[in-house]
């Protein structure tokens, strides 16, 4: 049987488009219309806090699908942070924040709840973070950690997943229906 999934990248929070890093947990503010323009599934998964905003009837929390755990950058302004680190986080995939994970870290917990998905249903939806969006990407791919710096997913696109013996990218980045 083929698998589709169908992963809608959230939109950029506010703070992000300040240069500030988002507080730990913070629920993205979707758009009105937002959910009644959702491709239809049998199976929607959000990242924990998001079910509470969309309700937990409609969909089913993975921490897995948490944006990439910035430890004590979490809420800091890009300005105040030394720029070794940010030359270390945008170039070494195994670098991490002071408490947090890295590009490879996050990649890995993408890849592994990817990979468990059960063959069943045929039409799932993951609705998160960009960065994770790329993470599932790649590890459908088979790319590892240095990859997350060269692939653009833009907030509010598309990515479609496809399994038949194994996952493979069918649709990267695409204008959201």
């Amino acid at each position: 049987m083929n698998q589709t999934l169908t992963c809608i990248a959230l939109p950029a929070p506010d703070e992000l488009r300040r240069g500030v890093i988002p507080a730990r947990d913070a629920a993205p503010i979707l758009p009105a219309g937002f959910m009644a323009r959702l491709p239809s599934a049998d199976r929607l998964f959000v990242p924990p806090p998001l079910n509470k905003t969309i309700g937990t009837d409609a969909c089913e929390a993975v921490p897995a699908l948490q944006a990439a755990d910035m430890g004590a950058w979490h809420g800091l302004s890009l300005k105040v942070l030394p720029p070794a680190d940010l030359t270390r986080w945008v170039g070494d995939a195994g670098f991490a924040p002071p408490g947090g994970e890295s590009r490879d870290s996050l990649l890995r917990r993408a890849g592994t709840w990817l990979a468990a998905l059960p063959a069943m249903p045929a039409r799932m939806l993951v609705l998160a973070d960009a960065t994770v969006i790329r993470a599932l990407a790649i590890a459908a791919l088979g790319g590892d950690g240095a990859m997350m710096a060269r692939l653009d997913i833009a907030p509010l696109t598309r990515t479609v997943l496809t399994r038949h013996a194994t996952w493979r990218l069918a649709t990267s980045g695409a204008p959201r229906p």
